[in-house]
């Protein structure tokens, strides 16, 4: 059975039809991957991806009775399998309640308890109670992807169990494999550990001979160069022609109490709307140091056009390697509104690495719209105004891409004035240097903001000096 993407694919999951560039991104405008005809009004989330031979293989944490794991896979010839189950929740076993944070990767695999060997490794969340407490890292092996057998024990508790009774545990695992070395990495959130570590939070990972057994913890850098911080629920790949890895991680949310949210009475924001693209070599990431993480790239609701971007996982190949699709990255997440039943798997792809984008002012049924990336479908191109940078410089600051109602503005301000935050659009210069020009924002009318070159705002009101953009 072909099914029809919603947002077309390649051979390496290419984005084609409409869609919003900024320069090192390319993601579809707030449209899905595909929907999930299994369970069509269910939530998705917690992508799990390996491409290999042509084709790409998709699970994801979805909605059964309560979290089970899905599975589809995708080629240029035949498009996407139907979407099903592929593991759910063992009656009377530790993972009873819910299975959930799939993270694949193949190799040669003997089952201790069958004896049996396999082609794949799925590790994943499981736990035995509703609330969703004492999470424990499990383990399933497959040969064909789609048939799982379950490990019957976890093969990574909480490192402190009595404290897991009354929080998250141990989950939402990541692996990949390094070249030349035997096994593998899997790393997890686990919220039981010691706290205040300075550099470091609540991400270890272990390495594994066989895929069972594990060696001790080493606790995850979790500070950035930029001041921002990796977070739990994040994925992980490597690039063995730099023996670098890369993370991509949750930023903080909005808070409805200091920011205008979408339902923040019946459903407060419970996850994020952007994400961030770091690396760092794997020899400092195991150093037992608190190494910095090297910002690549943010993506965030001014990107790809949802209120919501979360629960990301790479591209990788079967091994958990980026280095086949390098220098692009494609990372997919859930993308959607607060209620969970909107979540739905969407997909962005970092291109060759630009320091910089050009910002656009766009004109539609609203008014104006100013941005470095997404803009709804009818709004028209009315200016380009020059160029933002994308990673965050000497000398420069965050410029906010915000939404009050129908009015989009940018803001200096990172709270959006008690406004939407959408992201940051780029970083703007302070002061005025070789190469650039002064940008103002205005305002036509009561709730029509615009952005213009001109200091008399094109005769509307003037509202001040932004910055200073590039050529």
């Amino acid at each position: 059975m072909k099914l029809k993407p919603v947002v077309a694919l390649g051979t390496a999951l290419a984005l084609a039809g409409p869609l919003s560039a900024r320069a090192a991104w390319t993601a579809s405008e707030g449209r899905p991957l595909f929907t999930n005809e299994a369970n069509p009004r269910g939530y998705n989330y917690a992508p799990s991806l390996i491409t290999e031979n042509g084709t790409t293989d998709i699970w994801w944490c979805g909605q059964g009775k309560t979290d089970v794991i899905y599975h589809r896979s995708y080629n240029a010839q035949t498009g996407f399998s139907p979407a099903q189950v592929v593991f759910q929740p063992t009656p009377g076993s530790w993972n009873r309640q819910y299975v959930c944070d799939p993270s694949v990767i193949e190799g040669s695999f003997t089952n201790p308890a069958d004896g049996q060997h396999y082609a794949y490794a799925m590790y994943y969340s499981g736990a035995d109670n509703l609330p969703g407490n004492n999470n424990q890292t499990g383990l399933a092996f497959s040969n064909d992807k789609v048939t799982w057998i379950d490990y019957p024990s976890p093969v990574i508790a909480p490192l402190n169990p009595v404290v897991a009774q009354t929080n998250y545990g141990a989950g939402q695992p990541a692996s990949f494999a390094v070249g030349g070395q035997p096994g593998h990495y899997v790393f997890v959130t686990d919220l039981t550990g010691p706290q205040g570590v300075p550099g470091f939070g609540d991400l270890y990972v272990r390495h594994t001979a066989d895929g069972v057994h594990f060696d001790a913890p080493a606790r995850v850098p979790n500070l950035a160069t930029d001041g921002t911080t990796i977070n739990p629920n994040s994925d992980f790949g490597y690039d063995a022609s730099s023996g670098e890895v890369y993370v991509i991680t949750g930023l903080p949310g909005r808070v409805c109490a200091q920011v205008a949210c979408k339902d923040p009475a019946r459903n407060p924001d419970r996850e994020t709307y952007q994400l961030g693209l770091f690396k760092m070599p794997l020899k400092a990431l195991l150093s037992g140091k608190p190494v910095r993480w090297t910002p690549s790239g943010y993506l965030n609701s001014d990107v790809t056009g949802f209120y919501l971007n979360h629960s990301p996982g790479f591209q990788r190949d079967p091994h958990g390697s980026l280095t086949p699709f390098l220098p692009a990255i494609t990372v997919f997440y859930a993308g959607g509104d607060p209620y969970p039943g909107t979540w739905r798997i969407a997909t962005a792809t970092q291109s060759v690495a630009n320091d910089r984008a050009p910002l656009k002012r766009y004109l539609g049924p609203g008014g104006h719209w100013v941005t470095t990336g997404y803009a709804a479908p009818d709004f028209a191109p009315e200016a380009t105004l020059g160029s933002l940078f994308l990673l965050p410089k000497p000398g420069t600051a965050k410029l906010m891409s915000c939404v009050a109602g129908t009015d989009h503005f940018l803001s200096r301000d990172e709270q959006c004035e008690g406004q939407t935050p959408l992201g940051q659009t780029g970083y703007i210069s302070e002061a005025p240097q070789p190469g650039s020009h002064a940008l103002f924002r205005c305002r036509a009318g009561a709730h029509d903001h615009f952005v213009s070159r001109d200091t008399n705002c094109e005769g509307q009101t003037s509202e001040g000096l932004l910055g200073y953009a590039l050529d």
